[in-house]
């Protein structure tokens, strides 16, 4: 038998509700392509998935595919052979290694867990750390929030196994082009994922998902011989003639280690303090705002050019960017995390304060969708990352109190923030912890909310209704650390060696994918070094 190499476009008006699951029904399409009969397709693996939506009345769903025929069948129309590239990553990394026992890792977030993976595959024994709790008591944490709006510090959505991400869309797609993207799916898919995060052009995971597929993770790094240690919170490093030797745990514990990576998350900001008056850093800019929900119906409408999603295409999702001419002096300002048929959550994890994110569950199915709206802010304007921290904090005190406390969430109609009103259209919403008028627009700083308004003026010229029909809720302030950590260019290694940072607190990604790879980059150093 042989395998080619086929493109496929559908139009969404042939997809019907029984064929919904187009993924597993395209031997018809193969077959009128190549012109071959459907007896001669053997199977198929789908190699990528998009929808093409630029033309609203003839949206299509783009696909390619590798078909396998039968040796007898004549040589498919329109089609190549095709040639899978081989996949030696762990491969390559055994050969090349000579493996350190027991190296330390503090934070089970996506760069954590990944770099925790890599080394658990190539024998090092990695021991995890990390301040929150396993996913299923995280889990119930949440919940009891939820019930009660009684916050615990070490367990919610920031902190825990998976860090923030596990609860969150769970969204798969990066700009970045990397080989070990293909290790990290393939390792979701292993641990629970859904397959169609291996081809779709924007996959996600969801958050219904992920707590199972992070805790499969943990499984099969501990069945390789790694270690896990939890409510076990890092307060400090062990550092001899400018060498990491351990960690030092807030209970007083000392831990010794051949290498440590941390990966901390930049919603660690005391811990990120700690460090940052250790370790050699930059300052980094980084982005503020507020989250911006609509009907899920009027985004499909935006997109689809029709309210009810149809069979094959699932909710809308959009990627919006304000770029206002130099000489008016306001800032850009972009959507963000975009979550289609999603939830508005409380990232928190201090009394007092309140940051929101956003989350969807797998089906995406739910009444409204929600994205990030952020402007940026440069490093310039701080005297330094500490000054940045200090205004984080005190943005996300301001939101509380601005919400009336029990971290309810201040509110302001996408009009209204425009005309500078404290006004809602209606207080229905997926946020779970109500919402209260408030004026946003000056709770912000004047230069991130210009950048807000004129963001929302220009979407509503793109998207007539973008405005008058969302609200803004609570502050985006969870978005990106305002610090890079300096890596040796070579080792990877920070001012101190045998340290690695990694990820979103270190200042070198920006979201689940790109912290992975990170956090695996380190591991490899760790895996290669000489000790």
């Amino acid at each position: 038998m042989s395998e080619y190499l086929i493109n496929l476009q559908i139009p969404i008006a042939l997809v019907r509700d029984s064929l919904a699951d187009l993924d597993a029904n395209l031997h018809r399409s193969i077959s009128s392509r190549c012109g071959i009969g459907r007896d001669c397709i053997k199977g198929y693996k789908i190699l990528s998935k998009s929808i093409d939506a630029r033309k609203k009345r003839n949206i299509k769903i783009n696909y390619q595919v590798a078909a396998e025929f039968s040796e007898n069948a004549e040589k498919p129309a329109k089609a190549e052979p095709y040639k899978p590239k081989p996949d030696n990553y762990l491969e390559n990394l055994r050969t090349s290694a000579s493996p350190v026992k027991n190296p330390i890792i503090v934070g089970a977030g996506p760069a954590g867990l990944l770099a925790g993976l890599v080394l658990a595959e190539t024998g090092c024994d990695p021991v995890i750390l990390d301040r929150g709790c396993p996913v299923e008591q995280r889990d119930a944490d949440i919940k009891d929030f939820f019930r009660t709006r009684k916050l615990n510090p070490e367990s919610n959505f920031l902190f825990g196994e998976g860090g923030a991400g596990t609860y969150s869309d769970g969204k798969l797609y990066t700009r970045v082009k990397d080989p070990r993207i293909k290790f990290i799916l393939k390792n979701f898919v292993a641990a629970g994922a859904q397959e169609e995060v291996l081809y779709v052009k924007r996959p996600h995971l969801g958050s219904d998902r992920l707590p199972g597929i992070v805790s499969n993770l943990r499984k099969r790094i501990i069945s390789l011989g790694g270690k896990f240690r939890w409510n076990a919170k890092v307060t400090g490093i062990i550092a001899e003639s400018g060498i990491c030797k351990g960690v030092v745990l807030d209970n007083g514990e000392k831990l010794s280690a051949p290498s440590v990576l941390i990966a901390p998350g930049h919603s660690a900001r005391n811990f990120l303090r700690t460090l940052a008056g250790k370790l050699d850093f930059i300052p980094k800019g980084f982005q503020i705002g507020c989250r911006i929900e609509h009907p899920q119906n009027f985004i499909n409408k935006m997109q689809y050019g029709f309210g009810q999603s149809k069979p094959g295409l699932g909710a809308a999702e959009y990627n919006m960017v304000s770029r206002p001419p130099e000489s008016s002096g306001v800032a850009g300002a972009t959507s963000f995390c975009m979550c289609p048929g999603g939830e508005i959550i409380p990232a928190v994890n201090v009394d007092g304060q309140l940051s929101t994110n956003g989350m969807s569950r797998l089906a995406r199915n739910g009444k409204f969708g929600n994205a990030g709206l952020i402007a940026g802010c440069d490093p310039s304007l701080f005297s330094s990352p500490f000054e940045a921290f200090d205004f984080l904090d005190n943005l996300e005190r301001e939101a509380f109190k601005t919400g009336g406390g029990e971290f309810t969430a201040p509110g302001q109609s996408g009009k209204a923030f425009i005309q500078g009103k404290a006004e809602l259209s209606g207080t229905e919403s997926s946020y779970r912890l109500g919402l209260k008028p408030a004026r946003l627009d000056l709770l912000l700083p004047n230069r991130a909310a210009d950048a807000l308004k004129a963001a929302l003026r220009h979407f509503d010229r793109v998207a007539p209704g973008f405005a008058s029909s969302g609200v803004l809720i609570g502050i985006e302030s969870r978005v990106s650390s305002p610090l890079r950590f300096v890596r040796n260019p070579e080792t990877l290694e920070t001012s101190a060696k045998n340290l690695y940072m990694a990820g979103e607190g270190a200042g070198f990604a920006g979201g689940i994918i790109s912290a992975a790879i990170d956090g695996m980059k380190m591991a490899e150093q760790i895996i290669r070094k000489k000790i």
